[in-house]
């Protein structure tokens, strides 16, 4: 599992990887554990590997176009 991985949750995997690709990413939340999770997420960065494995989710049915 990637999250294991890099030492972090699956919270911060995710939008890391939308910070990789250019995406803006705006995470919300109230509860001071996750909000301090999103902002440990430039503190590593995903392989390409990586990158190409969470792509590869891709159902071609998502919110957002081009992502």
């Amino acid at each position: 599992m990637l999250s294991s991985k890099y030492n972090k949750s699956i919270s911060q995997v995710v939008p890391r990887w939308l910070i990789q690709r250019e995406v803006v990413a705006i995470p919300r939340s109230t509860n001071v554990k996750r909000i301090t999770e999103n902002f440990n997420v430039f503190d590593f960065e995903l392989s390409a590997d990586d990158m190409a494995t969470i792509k590869s989710f891709d159902r071609g049915s998502g919110l957002i176009y081009s992502v």
